[in-house]
């Protein structure tokens, strides 16, 4: 059963876009095309944004004429990031677009919410024309980013103009970062712009870039485990394993509802997540016993899992593994109802909440579960990477690290279109907002 009790709005699916140009719409536009999404944090691990891509499952053909294939990508992205939907439930998020510079003439740029919108601009050979094009777009509004490795002379106005400045942590090891910034701020005197680090994936090189003073980090740092292990599962978390454990046991409302109470914060936080509006619930739920008797146990189950990541200690990098939870969780629930039973589609939405835990707990998988009283699908999934759950949930998490090959491989062998998976992705990403986490 998904989790809405009522039809989430969906947005469009990436249609088979067409440019303006004759050439264009001569051109074989069924190459299947995948969008992923890489978070935006700031320097207290809150998620403020993402940056989304459309990436092809294989090499791209050469099309005729001036019309190109990141072209086609830019503007089938560009439709589903103006959609109203999207619009109105992410407008806490800013939207990184990675664009071509030839898409920098699109009228769609228009339909964008300039306040919430950032276009990364990275003209490696620029031409006077696209300068002054980017330059009368940072005066109207934009919100650029400019790639600091492509600063030359000649750039210099434009990167006091942009909004952001982005380096690649990844490519870059310190030393080299320090020398860019000791170079644009001190010798070229660029003060004005904040400060993205691109491809921060652990923990060591976002310590790094936050000593250095940048603003924004973008990657799945935040979703690695620590390099030191913890002892064991804190006594906050194992009072709520042990409430997973009486719902997944079906044991009776009432003793149920008596281990609520021996902690008043955790009914609190439970009725918060029943009562938003991602669960889609017609009446407020007003304590843990209406609950029950509105949702059951299996219901119950899934929104408890949510607690784990939200007990007495809890900080923004917690805050930041649960909402990647949740649209993982959605998303591969979502992808499920396809060929699964509905009960079975629970079992997927768990799995996904619970593939975090090995990075939230820092602890191993196997040691996480044996705490837990799961299904065997659940377990067979987390553990090995095998049953019906898997491959569900290695789809979710390929589009998360951006790998379109893996994408469009696990979406071939599950029947699944890139229509279909992509807007199943964008509606994971706007129902997330909806939870109150």
């Amino acid at each position: 059963m998904l989790l809405s009790m009522r039809p989430v709005p969906l947005i469009q699916p990436l249609r088979q876009h067409t440019s303006h140009s004759a050439n264009a719409e001569a051109a074989d536009f069924s190459m299947p095309r995948f969008i992923t999404r890489q978070p935006l944090l700031d320097r207290a691990f809150n998620i403020i944004g993402y940056e989304l891509k459309v990436s092809p499952a294989g090499p791209l053909p050469v099309l005729p004429g001036a019309t190109s294939w990141r072209q086609i990508q830019d503007e089938a992205l560009l439709v589903s990031v103006i959609d109203l939907e999207y619009q109105q439930a992410l407008k806490r998020r800013l939207t990184l677009l990675n664009l071509d510079s030839e898409s920098l003439n699109s009228p769609l740029l228009d339909k964008l919410p300039r306040a919430r919108a950032i276009l990364a601009v990275h003209p490696h050979n620029p031409t006077p024309e696209l300068l002054a094009r980017c330059q009368a777009m940072a005066r109207e509004g934009y919100a650029l980013a400019l790639d600091a490795a492509a600063l030359m002379p000649g750039m210099i106005p434009l990167a006091m103009q942009s909004t952001y400045l982005r380096f690649d942590a990844g490519a870059n090891d310190l030393m080299s970062l320090t020398d860019q910034l000791v170079r644009i701020q001190n010798i070229q005197n660029i003060q004005g712009p904040s400060l993205i680090a691109r491809n921060v994936e652990n923990a060591e090189t976002f310590a790094a870039c936050h000593k250095l003073s940048f603003d924004l980090f973008q990657g799945y740092f935040f979703a690695q485990p620590a390099l030191v292990r913890a002892r064991g599962i804190d006594t906050s978390r194992l009072r709520i394993i042990k409430l997973l454990n009486l719902v997944m046991s079906h044991a009776d409302f009432a003793g149920i509802e008596a281990q609520f109470k021996l902690d008043p914060g955790l009914t609190l936080k439970m009725l918060r997540f029943i009562n938003s509006v991602g669960v889609g619930l017609r009446y407020p739920v007003r304590s843990i016993g209406h609950a029950l008797l509105m949702l059951g146990h299996d219901q119950l189950y899934r929104w408890l899992t949510l607690l784990l990541f939200t007990h007495q200690a809890s900080d923004g990098r917690n805050q930041a593994l649960l909402i990647n939870a949740l649209v993982r969780a959605r998303l591969a629930e979502s992808l499920g109802q396809y060929q699964l039973a509905k009960a079975d589609c629970d079992g997927l939405f768990i799995a996904g909440i619970l593939s975090m835990l090995e990075a939230l707990l820092n602890l191993p998988m196997v040691q996480i579960l044996a705490a837990l009283n799961l299904s065997e699908p659940i377990v067979a999934a987390l553990l090995h990477g095998r049953g019906i759950y898997a491959p569900y949930l290695s789809l979710a998490i390929a589009l998360e690290n951006g790998d379109p090959a893996s994408i469009g491989q696990l979406a071939q062998a599950l029947g699944l279109s890139h229509e279909t998976l992509n807007l199943a992705h964008m509606n994971a990403l706007i129902w997330s907002e909806g939870m109150e986490v």
